[in-house]
């Protein structure tokens, strides 16, 4: 008896070793090392703008910074979840926090989320128009014959924001990445905004 009570003891050791072996980490699930490093675009008018991947836990545990001039406009942390074997990304801003899931097709990395907003009742979009009117004319980023288009961009933003979002970065050579985002529009479906070039810097 004692010595079946070993090997019972002994097999599910074994086992549970083992099954410790073949746990996943957040490297393997999305083979996409490559996005590492610090990535940088410029605009017209010389504004630079980065998306920097790097890890926080090697192999376990990836953090993400976007950032406009040296300032940092967002963060988020890119995790593995071990039960569904999925790449959740956690992402925090000054204008909206997101969940979502991160994976890889080939040398696309594509990142998808939900948005959850409160719908506004046309008084509130009223009064977040005027507002942010009123801080841009303060801060003289507008002027007065600019107010009329200011207010139906900004009414057409809260009127027609979607709840979710689509981010595909593609490699393209060591150092050169292309990156779209797309907006869901009303019926749910992903519209691609134009495609933008980093380089690794």
């Amino acid at each position: 008896m004692k010595k079946l009570t070993s090997l019972l003891i002994f097999v599910g050791l074994t086992i549970s070793v083992s099954g410790q072996e073949q746990r996943k980490n957040l490297k393997e699930v999305l083979q996409a090392d490559w996005l590492v490093g610090t990535w940088e675009t410029k605009n017209d008018d010389g504004q630079a703008s980065s998306h920097i991947f790097g890890w926080k836990i090697q192999d376990v545990l990836m953090v993400k910074e976007y950032t406009v001039n040296g300032e940092l406009q967002s963060y988020a942390t890119i995790s593995l979840d071990n039960v569904n074997d999925k790449v959740l990304v956690h992402s925090y801003s000054n204008r909206r926090n997101s969940i979502g899931e991160m994976k890889t097709e080939g040398d696309k990395v594509i990142r998808t989320a939900d948005i959850k907003r409160k719908k506004l009742s046309k008084e509130e979009v009223e009064s977040r128009v005027e507002s942010i009117v009123a801080n841009q004319l303060a801060s003289g980023a507008v002027q007065d014959e600019g107010v009329p288009e200011l207010k139906q961009n900004i009414r057409n933003y809260f009127e027609t924001r979607t709840s979710g979002f689509r981010i595909t970065y593609e490699k393209q050579g060591a150092d050169k990445m292309v990156m779209i985002f797309a907006n869901k529009n009303q019926t749910g479906q992903f519209v691609d905004g134009d495609p933008v070039t980093f380089t690794r810097k």
